[in-house]
């Protein structure tokens, strides 16, 4: 497992670690208990008065929901200078005030500390994540018993919320195929827990879940992680047929009846035997390879010549390590896509930064025994191709 640096995450990780990864996920609802000082200190009132204040949320996706609908947009936003609409704080308190629940979709695109912890549990899980927001009064609900089509990991950070989790009514949902209506909710009751803060739960994909408030100021995170599927590995087989002409052949619309056949027939045999040679390792290494990361700014060095100093503190910007290999006289890093070629006498320096992730320029050169000055030439020339941060 990658190395975690945020305290939620190293916290989420203590609940949901290697072992549980490997064996439990998206298997069963699991309840675990971290130190509530965590998530708190994570996200607070005071953070989301912050991000409201500035009027909109985007990149973020702010909503309002009540009675298991999400209420359309002119209900609480207004048009400012310029046109553009935004948030109309007044009318946001006496929708909440009327019961509605107050979400934020991709909370971790809008606060940095909540980036960290989201990054963490796609370093936990190795997969897509992202972070949303769930704030309720009372005992409102802001819908109805429903299923998600991704695997959770929630944390109730402040006050309390009721969860009822009931089950599958069928296996692995997608949002391509699967049936939401709530007429399908099982009616057994799994797991029933009122969660207090630092109370957190795995409810894994497709499973269906009722939850309210606990009767005073509640605020809960989801991180919501989309696991890749065999529909995803066929999709990827089929992209390594492209060098295979009769895969990209146009189809016979207008043949003979024994022409479509005999078309079926080649791209049949060319997808069996590429799929016969190409096993779930490839796949997960190829996305290895072409995963990225955030796009962070690094001013002010990313305008200037000169190279960090010791003090400057680096960081990978891919969320996964990258992949590092020795090419003849050169430490080669792949990710992004890309293949980044670096001096071969930097390879314990490569190495350290792989490893840690984040850390000094002083530390990396002290650990890699590089000179401070290389080892800021090479900070420098890693920024330069964004695989790294500098702050």
């Amino acid at each position: 497992m990658s190395v975690l640096l945020s305290g939620l995450g190293k916290a989420l990780g203590s609940v949901f670690g290697a072992g549980f990864v490997a064996n439990g996920l998206s298997r069963e609802v699991v309840f675990g208990r971290i130190d509530p000082r965590v998530p708190a200190a994570h996200f607070s009132w005071a953070d989301l008065n912050e991000v409201l204040s500035r009027g909109w949320v985007e990149p973020a996706e702010f909503k309002l929901a009540s009675g298991g609908r999400v209420l359309p947009e002119h209900l609480y936003t207004t048009t400012a200078g310029g046109g553009h609409r935004v948030l109309d704080l007044r009318r946001v308190d006496e929708l909440v005030r009327d019961g509605a629940s107050l979400l934020i979709d991709s909370l971790d695109r809008v606060h940095p500390g909540i980036r960290r912890a989201t990054d963490d549990v796609m370093r936990l899980v190795g997969e897509t994540a992202s972070c949303n927001l769930f704030v309720t009064f009372g005992h409102s609900q802001a819908f109805t018993s429903h299923y998600d089509e991704v695997d959770t990991f929630v944390v109730q950070v402040l006050g309390t919320k009721s969860w009822q989790v009931h089950g599958p009514s069928e296996d692995f949902p997608l949002p391509e195929y699967g049936d939401s209506d709530p007429a399908r909710c099982p009616e057994e009751v799994l797991f029933d827990k009122v969660l207090e803060p630092g109370d957190v739960i795995h409810v894994p994909r497709g499973w269906w879940h009722t939850v309210r408030g606990g009767g005073g100021a509640s605020l809960h995170l989801t991180f919501a992680f989309t696991r890749r599927t065999g529909v995803d590995w066929l999709r990827w087989v089929v992209t390594q047929l492209l060098p295979e002409a009769d895969v990209r052949e146009s189809l016979a619309r207008a043949g003979t009846a024994e022409q479509k056949r005999a078309q079926a027939q080649r791209l049949v045999r060319a997808f069996t035997e590429k799929s016969s040679e190409l096993s779930l390792d490839d796949f997960f290494a190829a996305e290895h390879r072409h995963a990225g990361g955030r796009d962070l700014a690094s001013l002010p060095w990313t305008a200037r010549d000169e190279h960090p100093p010791a003090t400057a503190v680096v960081e990978l910007a891919t969320v996964l390590p990258p992949v590092l290999e020795v090419a003849g006289d050169q430490v080669v890093f792949t990710a992004f896509g890309q293949v980044i070629g670096v001096p071969g006498r930097f390879r314990t320096a490569c190495e350290h930064l792989v490893r840690e992730r984040r850390l000094t320029v002083g530390e990396l050169a002290e650990r890699s025994g590089t000179p401070v000055a290389e080892t800021g030439a090479l900070v420098a020339a890693l920024l330069r191709t964004r695989l790294v941060t500098v702050s």
